[in-house]
C-alpha cells in the first residue's frame, strides 16, 4: 500500500511538471510579447542580486565649472572721514569664475568656487567710488527636474569675500581690501548638450557683507546681483 502511494505521488508530481512546461512553452510560441518579459526577469537591478553593469568610462561624480557675467551692485552707502554724507554705490560691472563640484545625490550636487566680480564706479560730485570683489564660496545646487534636458535648480552658499574699494581723489581716503562673511542664493536652468557637457543660465543674490578701513572708509551694506552664463563638464 505504502509503495502504491509513493509510486502514486511521484507520478502526479511528474505528470504536474510536464504541464506546467508544457503550458510555458506554448505560451511562449503564441505570445512573443510573454517570452519577452519572461526573458527580462533576470535583468540585474530587476528581480536578481547581480551587480548593475557599470561602464569602464562612466562619469565620476566630480564636474568643472567655468561662467563669466554682467554684475549689478546695489544697496551700499559708503562714508569716509571726508566726506560724511556719503556716496551711493549703485554701478554695474562683470564677473568670472570657476567651480569644482561634485553629485552628492542623483538631485543634489556639492560645490567650492572662486569668482571675480567687477562691481563698477560711482560719482558723487568730485569723489569717484569703484568697487571690486574676490568671492570663494562654498554651495549646493538642488537639480529640481530634468525635462526635454533642461533642469532647473536652486542654490545657496556661504564663504567669504575680499573687497577692493578704492576712491579718487586719494584724498577722501585710502584704497580698502576687507575680509568678510558672504553668502548667496540663486536660480538658474542648465541644459544638456551630451552626457558630459552642459550649458548653464542663472541668477545669484550675493551679500558681501559690510567692507570699512580703521574708520577712514565704510560701507553699509554690500550687495551684488549676478547673471551668469557658463558650461559645465563632468570628469572621467
Amino acid at each position: 500500500m505504502v509503495r502504491f502511494w509513493s509510486a502514486g505521488r511521484s507520478l502526479l508530481v511528474g505528470a504536474a511538471a510536464l504541464a506546467l512546461l508544457s503550458a510555458g512553452t506554448a505560451a511562449r510560441a503564441a505570445d512573443p510579447e510573454t517570452a519577452d518579459m519572461l526573458a527580462k526577469l533576470g535583468r540585474p537591478g530587476d528581480f536578481s542580486l547581480a551587480p548593475p553593469d557599470v561602464s569602464d568610462d562612466a562619469p565620476s561624480g566630480w564636474y568643472m565649472r567655468a561662467d563669466a557675467g554682467y554684475v549689478a551692485s546695489t544697496g551700499a552707502r559708503v562714508t569716509t572721514a571726508d566726506v560724511p554724507a556719503g556716496l551711493d554705490l549703485s554701478g554695474s560691472g562683470w564677473s568670472v569664475g570657476g567651480g569644482l563640484g561634485y553629485r552628492l545625490l542623483p538631485f543634489l550636487r556639492g560645490e567650492v568656487s572662486l569668482d571675480y566680480l567687477d562691481l563698477g564706479s560711482a560719482r558723487n560730485g568730485g569723489a569717484e567710488l569703484s568697487a571690486n570683489a574676490t568671492v570663494a564660496l562654498a554651495s549646493l545646487y538642488w537639480d529640481m527636474v530634468t525635462l526635454a534636458g533642461f533642469t532647473p535648480y536652486l542654490s545657496a552658499g556661504a564663504g567669504f569675500s575680499i573687497t577692493t574699494l578704492d576712491v579718487a581723489p586719494a584724498a577722501f581716503g585710502p584704497a580698502v581690501n576687507d575680509w568678510q562673511f558672504a553668502w548667496s542664493a540663486g536660480a538658474g536652468v542648465s541644459y544638456g548638450l551630451s552626457a558630459d557637457l552642459s550649458l548653464d543660465l542663472s541668477y545669484r543674490y550675493l551679500d558681501l557683507g559690510s567692507p570699512s578701513s580703521a574708520g577712514m572708509l565704510a560701507v553699509s551694506d554690500m550687495v551684488a546681483h549676478q547673471v551668469r552664463f557658463g558650461v559645465r563638464y563632468m570628469l572621467r
